[in-house]
């Protein structure tokens, strides 16, 4: 008799051998390491924002707000006046003044330091007759201090002014102002 014959005549013993066939086989495995490494890097930012009471008098809004490259626009200006409401504006003699609050927040990642120091340059030489300055502080194309101790993720004021003498060309004036921010 063969071995087929055999497990035709006893109903169930195909079912057996096939079991113990399987109970004998192992499945295969394979394992793999993985070695992930990076450098972490120290990183300070700086972000122009608007605040609450933008566009009223003395803190117009900016465009291109929380980022770290902005404008604001002081409008039409003149010996008699400007034209637009959130510039504060003065005159003295044969000078006029705009001034404006420009706010700024401060980031750092991956740095045991404090607080920052602000400063800020002129992008080219002011036109004659126009003084570009910040909290009281002259610009040029120089660094100016700004700020000294500045504190990481707050609002840091700074309180812009161009002062123009009546012998300035009419015109378009602009002036790009640098800031750099340094950890101490």
């Amino acid at each position: 008799m063969n071995k087929n014959s055999y497990l035709r005549k006893i109903p169930g013993c195909l079912s057996l051998w096939v079991l113990a066939a399987t109970l004998g086989h192992t499945q295969s495995t394979a394992s793999g390491t993985l070695l992930v490494s990076m450098s972490v890097q120290s990183s300070i930012s700086v972000t122009f924002v608007n605040v609450s009471g933008a566009g009223n008098q003395g803190t117009c809004s900016i465009t291109g707000a929380n980022t770290n490259t902005a404008s604001v626009n002081f409008g039409i200006a003149s010996l008699s006046g400007d034209n637009q409401s959130c510039v504060s504006f003065s005159q003295n003699g044969s000078s006029y003044t705009l001034s404006n609050n420009i706010y700024t927040v401060v980031t750092q990642s991956n740095l045991t330091s404090s607080n920052f120091t602000l400063t800020a340059s002129l992008g080219s030489s002011p036109t004659t007759g126009v003084v570009w300055s910040i909290n009281s502080a002259t610009l040029g194309t120089g660094s100016t201090s700004i700020t000294t101790g500045g504190n990481y993720g707050a609002n840091t004021s700074m309180y812009l002014q161009v002062t123009v003498q009546h012998t300035v060309a009419s015109g378009n004036l602009s002036e790009v102002i640098n800031l750099t921010a340094t950890a101490n």
